[in-house]
């Protein structure tokens, strides 16, 4: 017999398992608890089974069917899950909306979730009595109920009326605090998309809930099977009636005590089986079922040989874009976009404008505002003092707002938002089906939008097992599934790597070209500055403070944060010159020499902010490859020599970026040779002479 060796087992094992389900555990990542922690962790498990192990032991279990055929334990059986579902459906259907109002903040909802509370911590016995008192023959309702001929004490409708009251809770406290704990921006995605506050309900928020509901609902369900001391005392002791299990065994534990520990073993077990079913994934066993959930939702087309199975550079783009499988929608969709607005609150205030079919970039430091004005464009936020207007039509101003999803704005952010509880194929269909699209052609046209991305491949797929890349193209094709006329990229490419990022540049490019679609970007990458936009508008502080085309701002930025992000060095100081022999005086009295400004009119260079007054806050722009590195100050007159002290050295191509700060504490970057570095002995910590050329300097005026 051949023995298989110790590394064929783990292969083959493996190969039978997914790896998540082998309960080997490797030493590296193992971590224990505290001894200690385990030997007390142990009492209290012994604290909860040993009792119930004891009782076993008295239960005569041969007699079982005997004891439980008898009248009277069947009459209290049939009564208990009868009242007992009931009441849980009643639960459900209360504590669910109350939960979910729970969630949320208002003025008195402290107060209100701990009256939602206060009947688990209340003595069964008393909860009993208050019913009674409110609900009572002679109670507050009950008296009057009584004389429409609706008694309620003392009967069926008690006994469930009880339950309700005393397990209801239990549902509402497990749910409110997984609403409350939720990420909201799936629902705000999909409410983006065009889904009503009931599709958002009914269709994101409850099923990404859904192990919470079930436990709570189980909870319920289990409180209500055990329900005692409030059924005794507001709905009595009367056999059919309302003697449920609980109040049967407390009755024959003394007369007998055989039929009371057989009463109690089945209530133990209806129990445990309620809370064990909530630890299942109902959703694997499903998946694993022939033409399971997910297979239903969206089975997905035959993949083309070209495409690679995560949507990389060999995703084939040439056939994404044939005729036959591109989404029937015609070009020139896009609309121009003006908004203006003033918003206290984050303290931002933007005009801007976008024209019909073009591409403009909103750049700039964080918080400077870029997000909300995406929010204020999709509908997210309201335009305070200002409006929004798409193609000629008023989306928000005085008297009118329409709301996210149903202004032919999509939205893209940094998360992708994928709905995780649904497939590739249904994600898009939900976007459709926001429109009032029919299901039918929902379908259809989902599958045409992620065949135009690359992704019909994914079509089967859970949304919550996607790489970074294939979430943004199912996003993008969700996005352009509603049929835009402004597209909003708020940073949707920020968390994806180089390549990923390289091929949704090139689709959201090719889109944006087929369709005509209006592009408002945000991003901090260059790449995607002069791969996309036509126009590039600076935003810091919440204010404008550049905008122009984007060659031009990228070229000659007037902005600190354009000059750092084209690597350009930023010195601040004050005007000293004019256009013609532009000079900037640093604090320590230096004065840098720059290139005499061009031959534009002085109206133009007013119009450009660019004149430049003496004395005025001003700054000079230095390209690294301006700088010139010499252990001693040169032999010569150069116009431009500064010290500075090596702090950082980084390979950037073939050349070695070198990071210097000056004798005025400001910073310069420089751009050298890797010969360059080891003939000057050039590093961290060493003095060298800064030799900067005046026809590379550009001095301009810096606004406040």
């Amino acid at each position: 017999m051949n023995r298989m060796s110790s590394t064929e087992r783990p292969a083959q094992q493996s190969a039978r398992w997914p790896a998540r389900a082998l309960p080997w555990r490797g030493r590296a990542t193992r971590s224990p608890l505290p001894v200690i922690v385990t030997v007390l962790a142990i009492l209290g498990g012994c604290a909860i089974v040993l009792p119930l192990v004891g009782m076993g032991t008295r239960v005569s279990w041969g007699q079982l069917p005997q004891l439980l055929a008898t009248p009277s334990a069947q009459a209290a059986l049939w009564l208990s899950i009868r009242t007992c579902l009931v009441s849980t459906v009643i639960c459900v259907v209360l504590g669910v909306p109350l939960a979910a109002l729970l969630s949320r903040s208002w003025p008195g909802v402290r107060l209100a979730r701990v009256l939602a509370v206060l009947p688990m911590t209340m003595p069964p016995v008393v909860a009993g009595i208050a019913l009674l008192s409110t609900l009572g023959n002679r109670g507050i309702l009950g008296a009057q109920l009584r004389q429409w001929g609706i008694p309620i004490a003392f009967s069926t409708t008690a006994v469930v009326i009880a339950q309700v009251f005393v397990s209801m809770p239990y549902l509402v406290v497990t749910l409110e605090a997984a609403l409350r704990s939720r990420d909201q921006r799936v629902e705000t995605t999909a409410r983006s998309l065009g889904a009503g506050p009931w599709r958002v309900l009914a269709q994101i928020t409850l099923p990404l809930a859904a192990p919470a509901l079930a436990r709570g609902t189980a909870l319920a369900l289990g409180r209500s099977l055990g329900e005692f001391g409030a059924t005794i005392a507001f709905a009595g002791s009367k056999e059919g009636v309302t003697r449920t299990m609980p109040l049967a065994i407390y009755l024959e534990r003394e007369k007998d005590t055989a039929t009371s520990l057989a009463l109690a073993a089945v209530l133990i077990g209806l129990s445990f089986l309620i809370v064990a079913a909530t630890t299942v994934d109902w959703s694997r066993l499903v998946g694993l079922l022939p033409g399971g959930l997910l297979g239903r939702v969206g089975r997905a087309l035959p993949p083309s040989p070209e495409r690679s199975s995560d949507g990389g550079p060999g995703s084939g783009s040439s056939s994404a874009s044939s005729p036959s499988t591109a989404p029937p929608r015609g070009t020139g969709c896009g609309q121009d976009l003006q908004v203006a607005f003033e918003l206290k609150a984050r303290d931002v205030v933007v005009d801007l404008e976008v024209g019909a079919g073009r591409t403009v970039a909103l750049i700039g430091p964080n918080g400077s505002g870029k997000s909300t004005v995406c929010s204020v464009a999709a509908g997210l936020l309201d335009a305070e003092s200002g409006r929004v207007v798409l193609g000629g039509r008023v989306l928000d101003g005085p008297g009118e707002f329409v709301r996210a999803g149903r202004r032919r704005v999509a939205l893209l952010s940094q998360d992708p938002g994928v709905f995780t509880h649904m497939s590739v194929l249904g994600n898009v269909v939900f976007a459709l089906r926001c429109q009032g699209v029919r299901r039918g052609e929902a379908v259809a046209r989902a599958r045409a939008e992620l065949a135009a991305v690359g992704a019909e491949h994914l079509a089967s797929r859970s949304g919550g097992a996607l790489s970074g890349g294939q979430a943004a193209r199912v996003a993008l094709a969700r996005a352009l599934a509603t049929g835009p006329r402004l597209l909003v990229l708020d940073e949707p490419m920020s968390a994806l790597d180089v390549t990923a990022r390289q091929e949704m540049r090139r689709l959201v490019s090719r889109r944006c070209a087929e369709e005509g679609l209006t592009l408002l970007l945000v991003t901090h990458d260059v790449l995607d500055l002069t791969a996309l936009a036509e126009e590039v508008v600076v935003l810091d502080r919440g204010r404008v403070v550049e905008q122009g085309p984007t060659a031009r701002v990228l070229a000659a930025p007037r902005s600190d944060f354009v000059a750092r992000l084209t690597g350009t060095s930023v010195l601040m100081g004050v005007i000293d010159g004019k256009a013609g022999a532009p000079g900037l005086r640093l604090p320590s009295g230096r004065v840098i020499h720059g290139r005499p400004q061009d031959g534009s009119t002085e109206a133009e260079t007013a119009d450009r902010g660019e004149i430049l007054s003496p004395g005025a806050p001003g700054v000079a722009l230095v390209p690294p490859d301006a700088v010139a590195l010499y252990r001693e100050a040169p032999e010569g007159s150069p116009r431009n020599v500064l010290t500075g002290r090596v702090t950082g050295l980084e390979r950037s191509g073939a050349l070695v970026s070198v990071r210097l700060e000056l004798e005025e504490g400001q910073r310069l970057s420089a751009a050298v040779t890797a010969g360059a570095v080891a003939e000057l002995s050039i590093a961290e910590g060493r003095q060298v002479c800064c030799v900067i050329k005046a026809v590379q300097v550009r001095v301009v005026a810096r606004r406040a």
